[in-house]
């Protein structure tokens, strides 16, 4: 999603995108996510002069591995970010570079040309809200840890931990 902020005037502009992943070009195929839908970005943009303080909810979604079963799900994300953008002219390169580095990692970006390109922050935001572990339902129950099957579809034929031997077992009580 680019934002021409040349023409844009002064003060608060809110504008909406639902555009598919493909058009995010670079963004979406360096991230490996697997998109199942358009990606929806709803924007609140201060223009304040040449600088441009956006706020952004981006919605989705992505196709990821249950951390259970291992089983493909389709998995909403809503995430969200906001930067700050300035003219790329006034990038300080001056100074040491440890003060470059802290200024940067800051939320600001630079643009050129009189465009935002908000793609980079669209894509990270997407991969922030990500589930660290998916799951393809909360009362997913996982795979058998012996034979490998997936105890959601079927019942394993392993003998259960009371017949099987367990080097441990004495450690705690048991026998």
């Amino acid at each position: 999603m680019e934002i021409a902020v040349l023409g844009l005037a002064s003060g608060r502009h809110r504008l909406s995108s639902v555009a598919p992943p493909a058009s995010y070009g670079r963004w979406i195929s360096d991230s490996g996510l697997v998109f199942c839908g358009d990606i929806a970005v709803d924007v609140v943009l201060d223009k304040m002069s040449e600088e441009v303080y956006v706020r952004a909810v981006v919605k989705t979604t992505v196709k990821v591995t249950c951390a259970r079963c291992l089983d493909e799900v389709v998995v909403p994300v809503e995430g969200e970010f906001g930067v700050l953008y300035m003219p790329i002219e006034r990038r300080d390169l001056t100074g040491p570079a440890s003060h470059r580095e802290e200024s940067e990692s800051q939320r600001v970006q630079y643009y050129a040309g009189g465009v935002v390109d908000l793609g980079g922050p669209v894509v990270e935001a997407i991969q922030l809200a990500l589930p660290m572990k998916p799951l393809c339902s909360p009362g997913c129950r996982g795979i058998c840890g012996r034979c490998g099957a997936n105890l959601n579809r079927e019942q394993c034929g392993c003998p259960g931990e009371e017949t099987g031997h367990h080097p441990f077992r004495g450690l705690f009580g048991g026998s």
